[in-house]
């Protein structure tokens, strides 16, 4: 059977509609929003490791409001940027081969 037919007799699934989409990545948006908010109030009263108050290497970056989210953020964004120039680096590929590579 082909992929036409085969995808014609599927049934859709919720995030097969573009309004759906649209309303899931709004929805997680704002959620992201409420945790970096609700990051940021916490932040203002008090140290997140309180075990560890007192000590000199926490009151750097880390007691800033927000760091950990932002800092997760930039990872990720890091991780696939880099994931990205290990599949190929111009027209040379690295780690990604053609669909028939063993075939050959």
């Amino acid at each position: 059977m082909t992929d036409n037919k085969k995808k014609s007799k599927e049934a859709k699934q919720w995030l097969d509609e573009p309004r759906n989409v649209s309303l899931f990545l709004k929805v997680f948006f704002w959620l992201c929003g409420i945790c970096l908010l609700a990051d940021l109030i916490f932040s203002i009263g008090w140290h997140k490791h309180h075990a560890f108050a007192d000590d000199s290497l926490t009151e750097g970056m880390e007691a800033l409001p927000t760091f950990y989210g932002i800092y997760g953020f930039l990872a990720c964004v890091a991780l696939i940027l880099v994931s990205k120039m290990m599949r190929s680096v111009g027209k040379r590929k690295i780690l990604m081969r053609e669909e028939d590579y063993w075939e050959k």
